[in-house]
């Protein structure tokens, strides 16, 4: 799992976190993922989504789709928050908490120790 530093937290600052951390330039990349270098700025500030070419473009850039779909609300992400009520209460008692997102899913998802 990539460690990005804190500040990466859209699709488009992750992308362009792996490219600037290879020493690559925006053409290169967009030329080796089949996109233009328009497109590929796009989805660095955020304008446009991935769609048919996430997975060369995660291959560009030295990653796999699950690393840069932690950044990415998918359609299915986005029914399953639209059609459960609890998981969008959820979602905002998260946020009112002011507690970090990570920390949050740490809690709810590491195996608990007993014993030592």
């Amino acid at each position: 799992m990539i460690s990005f530093p804190r500040e990466v937290r859209t699709l488009g600052a992750a992308v362009r976190y792996l490219r600037l951390a290879r020493g690559m330039t925006l053409r290169a990349v967009a030329k080796a993922a089949g996109i233009s270098a328009p497109f590929l700025s796009d989805i660095e500030h955020n304008r446009r989504g991935v769609s048919d070419k996430f997975g060369k473009l995660a291959a560009v850039l030295g990653t796999t789709n699950a690393e840069l779909d932690r950044f990415r609300l998918t359609a299915d992400i986005a029914e399953w928050i639209k059609s459960e009520p609890e998981v969008l209460e959820l979602l905002r008692n998260i946020k009112r908490s002011a507690r970090d997102p990570g920390e949050i899913n740490r809690i709810l998802f590491s195996p608990v120790r007993y014993g030592r």
